[in-house]
């Protein structure tokens, strides 16, 4: 007996489907069969009928494919436990028939897409044909049984002849077949079937599985409960670009023949109105259990208009109440910002209705994968009253934590090995316990790896290997050389056998450097390992050592490495059955190992709390409280086909499309909200806040409900049902109430616990306590006046905005910037002040990893030589004898006391060098030196000498440096009670102008796309945030002549 029940509430068909078992109960020691869609279904079946009858047991949820393969093994015998011809099996049987190429000469269309001979290329064929025959086994039985059987000259004919012929033909079709026959002509095959199937909430099934199962009914009970949107016929509705092709198509034909109803229902439901024309054509016993929904809100208005079919012709005549919410549209700028909206709204509704719970809400995702760190990061760190109990289900294992980390240790063996991807490798406690390194640990070796020049590279032959001829200096090899070296001798500047020690560590560090070197060296191997192509079992024995030499086997781990090592025997299998046992590259394995990660669903669905889930998964579970996100325009989603899939060349009446199965989870989901319908999208660009399109799905939905309301509702700006959102979750929108709908509980962007509004805090300079200075130091003065915003931040409030170095080189250095050079011609000419070698320096210097490889480096090494030659030589052109000397001051002015040490001082003066074009900060101290020392009785100054490259920088004798010195002082001391508008390289711009001084401090203080402004400094920027005109105004004019013009006027610029 095959018997159909329709109803559009899941939960009657449930009920239903209880009744039908309890009343009617089966063998107790045999389970009941009932064929789902997937997990989400399967889950929210057990808890209905749990909660009916108050226990559910003995019941195998299987789907579609899973029932006939259980029928087929029941009836027939010798039926493997794995189907030989799903599509993961297909893709390695393909596989091996690509390998074969005698076979792929003979077809002109395989041999031309292989041309390039790559494995690859051939694995992601076979793929894409395993996929395909998968859908021809489903769709197209009858092309199946003709390539099988019939002669054929088309390629893909020809493979699956070669298919079966080569290895098992026991595909689903064949067995059934042989379990038509069987149930024909023997009574005792017959027993062997179960009494009864029930398929529950099946959206698409295929007419080769509907014939089956109508055959089936013929011996055993066959009940499908099919979710019917509708109570009237609507097999036969046309949407408007339906109606309008058609009408192009057939010339006489009039619109009015062509049947509407509701154009929801017209335009999304394609897929379902295919499925029901399909089950109407069965011989069965029907039954209605329908139910109309409550049209008092707007969105019951809109289910009950799908369900009676009302057309364009009875719409209108809705009164929208102010309080109905039932459908609402949130506009967001990022998808942060939509987990964040959706968060606060969530909090709101929970408060209103105390009846409702956390269970009761359903949020789905058409793209979770893109969401899900949104999610974790907002749901997962609330705390207190804020935090609502979450899950996240329907992720492929892939997105699992653990399975990623396993992933990337083969994507870090396949790379090069960049010190990031190694670092981010230890930072996965997993991996780091394993090993026995702590956290603290962990941010030791980073600083290593900056300061010992490690960036990329495993050892030497692993660069090798990628093609490059740069040595090894820069390779993790180097690295753990060098700190070993420095635990056996310390640091030394000698190279010990071509290795320059790093840096000094004591007893626990070189413990550390111990354990950094077992992961590292466990690394290589494995890299050693990859070269070599193996087999599929081989490569799964690799996986395995892997997991039990890089993780940690802990309670809290276990039960997520037993399911790694669940998908490691299943790609196994699958390859096993597809008997593939020829050797392939690590990448190949990695593919299909990703593949298998990807299509495996982790996650429970309803677990008592929020439920996160994909959009196609859980769309038609019933839920009061319905929430979609992500539907911009790129949903519903085009289909991806392949230029050889015949489907899509010659489709039928059935085929599944991609379009069409979004279109018709998002209806389900429509339908499925029993009290609100939460929809939200990234509707501004977050950059210029430009308006984007939302779904053609949601534009339908708004605009039918504008209809019936007969007015207009936007789908872009803010009306009765939709909400744009501000940009930032701290705007003070949100907390003003002058739009009811928009509002937070983020307690942390309000300053008071009672919630009322205020400015954030501001550093408030204008009111520190004033200090009175007399005691200067020189260095002090000078570092002051270099950044004078700074050093009143830093002393006067202990704040420090300089940003941490985190980042870790993924390169070798390809260049020095001017700093670097600097300091690289510093230590040239300590070298040669030595007396080392050229040789010598060269050596020690491409040792330390600080240096670009080969070639570059010693050109940029031969730069700094060449030039610390030059002012070597120079200075010794001017004080042969060396006898500068280091001075202290105490100079006694009117209201303040210097003191400080001078150094580099000679009876004529200052003389100082630098190795490259100083900087307004390296004249800043020169000239501060210089005036001080004009300034001291002690010395009788004429001139100060700074040599650069090229050129020698002299400042004449200052007569007035005493009263230079007192006016400076007292801008030190203003400088230190409040901001002062002194910015040292816009005011350098200013005075050197020779036409538009301001113009060029203007340039200075903001920058171009090629240099970072003056006014990116952070702490002028702290510092003068309440200043509303220009900080370069007549202050800073007058600021930047009293500092900075007489340095321009005391300095001179001579050739060498």
């Amino acid at each position: 007996m095959l018997q159909i029940c329709h109803a559009n509430y899941l939960e009657d068909l449930a009920d239903q489907l209880a009744l039908d078992l309890f009343d009617k109960p089966s063998d107790a020691l045999v389970p009941e069969l009932i064929g789902v869609p997937g997990q989400a279904i399967a889950d929210w079946l057990s808890l209905r009928m749990a909660s009916n009858y108050g226990i559910v047991a003995n019941v195998r949820r299987l789907l579609p494919a899973e029932i006939i393969w259980h029928l087929f093994r029941s009836v027939l015998s010798n039926v493997p436990s794995r189907n030989e011809f799903s599509v993961e099996v297909l893709a390695w049987r393909i596989l091996a028939c690509l390998d074969d190429k005698s076979f792929v000469l003979q077809h002109p269309p395989i041999s031309d897409y292989l041309a390039s001979g790559d494995l690859h290329n051939r694995w992601q064929l076979a793929r894409n044909l395993g996929h395909l025959y998968g859908q021809y086994l489903i769709y197209r039985p009858d092309w199946i049984l003709q390539w099988q059987y019939k002669d054929t000259k088309d390629w893909q004919g020809s493979l699956w002849n070669r298919l079966v012929s080569k290895g098992s033909d026991r595909h689903w079709l064949a067995l059934y077949k042989e379990m038509h026959r069987s149930l024909k002509q023997h009574a005792y095959v017959r027993d062997r079937l179960p009494n009864r199937i029930s398929l529950f909430a099946l959206p698409a099934l295929s007419g080769t599985y509907l014939e089956i199962m109508q055959e089936l009914s013929v011996y055993m009970e066959v009940r499908i409960y099919h979710q019917n949107f509708s109570s009237g016929y609507w097999g036969e509705i046309l949407s408007e670009k339906e109606r309008e092709q058609l009408i192009a198509q057939s010339r006489g034909v009039s619109p009015a023949y062509l049947e509407a109803g509701n154009p929801i229902l017209a335009s999304m439901g394609r897929q379902g109105r295919e499925q029901l024309l399909s089950l109407l054509e069965l011989e069965s016993k029907e039954i209605d259990k329908f139910r109309e929904p409550s049209s008092r809100t707007l969105l019951g208005r809109i289910q009950r208009d799908i369900f009676a079919m009302e057309g364009e012709n009875d719409l209108g005549g809705f009164l929208l109440n102010e309080a109905d919410q039932s459908l609402q549209l949130h506009i967001c700028h990022s998808m942060m910002r939509e987990i964040e909206i959706l968060h606060d709204q969530l909090l709101a509704l929970l408060d209103d209705d105390l009846t409702l719970d956390t269970s009761d809400i359903l949020v789905l995702i058409p793209n979770l994968a893109l969401y899900a760190p949104h999610v974790e990061a907002v749901f997962g760190t609330a705390r207190g009253k804020r935090y609502l109990p979450w899950s996240l289900t329907g992720k492929g294992m892939l997105d699992q934590p653990l399975t990623k980390c396993f992933i990337n240790i083969f994507d870090l063996i396949n790379s090069r090995f960049e010190t990031d991807k190694v670092i981010g490798l230890l930072e996965e406690k997993v991996i780091a316990n394993q090993f026995g390194l702590l956290e603290a640990d962990i941010e030791l070796i980073r600083k290593w790896v900056r300061n010992i020049g490690i960036s990329w590279g495993a050892d030497r032959p692993g660069v090798s290997d990628l093609g490059f001829n740069t040595g090894y200096q820069h390779t993790w090899r180097s690295g753990l050389d060098r700190l070993l070296l420095s635990h056996a001798v310390g640091e030394k500047p000698d190279l010990f056998s071509g290795v320059l020690p790093g840096m000094p560590l004591s007893s626990s560090e070189a413990q550390v450097v111990g354990r950094l070197c077992t992961f590292i060296e466990e690394l290589i191997m494995l890299i050693k390992k990859s070269e070599v192509p193996r087999t599929v079992l081989e490569w799964v024995s690799v996986s395995n050592q892997i997991l039990d030499r890089f993780f940690c086997i802990e309670n809290k781990y276990e039960i997520e490495i037993r399911h790694l090592r669940d998908g490691l025997s299943e790609v196994a299998e699958r390859a096993t059955a597809g008997n593939y046992m020829n050797e392939l590259p690590m990448t190949i394995y990695l593919d299909a190992l990703k593949a298998q990660f990807s299509d495996k669903v982790s996650g429970k669905f309803m677990t008592g709390g929020i439920t996160f889930a994909p959009l196609n998964h859980g769309a038609c579970v019933p839920s009061r409280v319905m929430c979609i996100l992500g539907l911009d325009d790129s949903f519903p989603r085009h289909d991806r086909s392949y230029s050889f899939n015949l489907i899509r060349q010659k489709p039928r009446f059935g085929d599944r499309r991609q379009r069409d199965e979004d279109q018709h989870a998002f209806l389900e989901a429509l339908l499925s909200a029993r009290q609100k319908l939460y929809i939200s999208y990234v509707g501004r660009d977050v950059r210029d806040d430009s308006e984007k399109s939302a779904s053609v799905l949601v534009s339908e939905v708004i605009n039918y409900a504008s209809r019936i309301c007969g007015t207009t509702f936007s789908t872009t700006n803010n009306g009765p049902l939709t909400v744009v959102h501000p940009l930032q979750a701290f705007s003070a929108k949100y907390f003003t109430g002058e739009d009811s709908r928009l509002f937070s509980y983020a307690s942390e962007f309000l300053p008071n616990a009672d919630s009322q509004i205020s400015s954030p805090k501001e550093l408030n300079l204008q009111s520190l306590q004033v200090i009175e200075i007399t005691d200067v130091e020189l260095e002090n003065l000078i570092q002051f006046f270099c950044n004078p915003a700074q050093m009143l931040l830093r002393d006067r409030l202990n704040i420090s905005l300089k940003r941490p170095r985190t980042w870790l080189p993924a390169c070798e250095p390809m260049a020095l910037d001017w700093i670097e050079l600097k300091n690289l011609s510093e230590a040239a000419m300590q070298a040669q002040l030595k007396e080392e070698s050229w040789e010598s320096f060269i050596d020690r210097w491409h040792a330390n990893g600080k240096l670009p490889s080969a070639t570059p480096g010693d050109l940029v090494l031969a730069e700094a030589w060449s030039i610390a030659t030059e002012i070597r030589f120079r200075l010794q052109q001017i004080l042969p004898e060396k006898i500068q000397r280091d001075l202290m001051i105490d100079i006694h002015m009117e209201r303040f006391r210097l003191r400080g040490t001078l150094r580099n001082v000679n009876d004529a003066g200052l003389l100082s060098y630098t190795f490259s074009r100083p900087s307004i900060y390296d004249l800043l101290r020169f000239w501060l030196s210089h005036l001080t020392l004009s300034a001291s009785p002690e010395v009788n100054v004429t001139t100060s000498r700074m040599l650069i490259p090229g050129k020698t920088l002299v400042l004449s004798k200052v007569r007035n440096g005493a009263e230079f010195l007192q006016e400076l002082a007292a801008l030190y001391e203003e400088g230190m009670n409040q901001p002062l508008a002194f910015f040292p390289r816009s005011a350098w711009a200013y005075v050197k102008a020779a036409q538009d001084p301001n113009k060029a401090a203007q340039k200075e203080w903001l920058g171009s796309d090629y240099s970072r402004g003056e006014g990116d400094d952070p702490y002028y920027t702290a510092a003068f945030e309440d200043v509303e005109d220009s900080v370069l105004g007549s202050k800073f004019a007058i600021l930047a002549k009293q500092i900075l013009g007489p340095l321009r006027k005391h300095l001179i610029e001579e050739s060498k």
